[in-house]
């Protein structure tokens, strides 16, 4: 551990080939022992938290004062009700109060005070461990480091699940997104290691997606912005590199791109925020795969989801009982079930894959590569 916080190196690695692969899959990424939720559909519909009526008018009463505080360039993007300890609090006593974020700081604002935190002083943000010292007061938390002055301070937010992984992910966002990095993409495709040139970029994060925008020129044959599909990712690590003479640390991502395992490298100009990017890649990881830790696929059904998987966009054109030589009874039971473990979007076809499907084929075609 560095001392802004980060990690000099971290990985998800076992032994080489294929044991490698599996045991990449196996170990799982920080996050806490996080079951089955409703995450995703809960981030698309962005759904509020039900109130009541007094806590309701409570935070509408104090949202009005507190607007005119932040100003006019200055707009609220997450404002609710939780329990807190804020600024490492050596009691360990949380208090009710309001959580606000703006694009600028975070706020933990009570009856008596409130905890201003600039994102830009955020260097760790951690999901889902709770901490021994407050166990007994939370089911479920986001615990958010941070530096005032020279010290470094410790708030832990408290709340159910949902909540605390809607205002996670947006919390993530407000830390990284419009950051510039270096990418070198792609750095190998399977073993065969290229002479890609490092391009600088924009990074920003989605539920699905790590993007890059690059104002300079594309960084793929298309023109479109480079993006990691995070469901495709099968294993990453965080290494140090001499870069312009100058240790540096990089962010490898092997990932399925297009049947192929690519390598891809990322680096930011701040450690702070290399260690928030590794978080954030292994607690989505680990969503991801919790969600789909139970799932048992037959070979037919297995084979319905690459087949959908395969053909994208084309899938509206293809007459899959045909592709697939199988009655169309059966086919439409098998996409009822895929659809049923949430592994594709719709019940009917033609359909797309969730970020837990993707995750299953892509599985299935990493085993096939090695």
């Amino acid at each position: 551990m560095t001392e802004d916080g980060t990690q000099t190196q971290d990985s998800t690695r076992g032994q080489s080939g294929k044991q490698t692969a599996n045991e990449a899959r196996a170990r799982a990424p920080e996050g806490g022992d996080v079951a089955k939720s409703d995450l995703l559909q809960a981030y698309r519909r962005q759904k509020s938290e039900p109130e009541g009526e007094r806590e309701k008018k409570e935070r509408e009463r104090s949202k009005k004062q507190q607007s005119k505080k932040l100003g006019n360039n200055e707009s609220i993007v997450v404002d609710f009700v939780a329990n807190f300890v804020a600024g490492g609090n050596a009691s360990f006593e949380p208090v009710k109060g309001r959580v606000l974020m703006s694009q600028r700081r975070l706020i933990l604002a009570t009856s008596k005070g409130k905890t201003n935190i600039p994102i830009t002083s955020i260097f760790d943000i951690a999901v889902g461990q709770v901490p021994p010292e407050v166990e007994e007061f939370f089911d479920y938390t986001v615990m958010v480091g941070y530096i005032t002055g020279r010290q470094r301070r410790t708030t832990v937010i408290g709340g159910d699940r949902e909540t605390i992984e809607k205002f996670s992910l947006l919390l993530f966002r407000a830390a990284l997104n419009g950051s510039r990095a270096q990418v070198t993409h792609p750095a190998r495709i399977g073993g065969r290691v290229l002479d890609t040139p490092r391009q600088p970029s924009g990074l920003h994060l989605d539920y699905e997606a790590v993007t890059f925008p690059d104002d300079d020129g594309p960084l793929t044959e298309n023109g479109e912005p480079f993006h990691i599909d995070l469901a495709s990712v099968i294993f990453f690590e965080v290494l140090e590199r001499t870069i312009d003479d100058e240790t540096r640390l990089v962010l490898s991502v092997q990932h399925v791109k297009q049947g192929q395992t690519v390598t891809s490298e990322i680096t930011l100009d701040s450690r702070r925020k290399m260690n928030i990017l590794g978080r954030y890649l292994r607690l989505v990881y680990h969503w991801i795969k919790s969600e789909v830790r139970n799932v048992e696929l037959t070979e037919q059904r297995l084979e319905v989801l690459v087949g959908l998987y395969s053909t994208g966009e084309m899938a509206a054109d293809v007459d899959f009982s045909e592709l697939l030589g199988v009655e169309e009874e059966v086919l439409d039971a098998e996409v009822e079930e895929l659809h049923e473990e949430g592994l594709i979007e719709d019940e009917e076809l033609p359909t797309s894959l969730t970020p837990q499907g993707r995750f299953v084929v892509n599985e299935e075609i990493e085993d096939v590569n090695v």
